[in-house]
């Protein structure tokens, strides 16, 4: 059985770090990202379970990126936020 992918976009360093380290001891495997654009080009290739998004982003705007996600892609998304 393959463990459930969560995929982790975040500006953040010690957010992705804290996240990847609490779901990888759960189980889940994962791939984190900085910026939407490493993300949505991942993307490509990968099909994550589900996405962890923040919505403050310096390259686009979170709640832009999670709309097509849900929309387009179908993707389960939750978002996460600092503010």
């Amino acid at each position: 059985m393959t463990l459930p992918l969560v995929s982790i976009l975040d500006d953040e360093p010690e957010i992705r770090a804290m996240l990847v380290k609490a779901l990888e001891e759960a189980g889940f495997r994962t791939i984190s990202f900085s910026r939407a654009t490493e993300f949505e080009a991942a993307l490509q290739t990968a099909t994550p379970d589900v996405c962890l998004v923040d919505l403050s982003l310096p390259d686009r705007d979170g709640l832009t990126l999670v709309h097509r996600l849900a929309l387009e892609q179908g993707a389960v998304v939750i978002i996460i936020s600092g503010r």
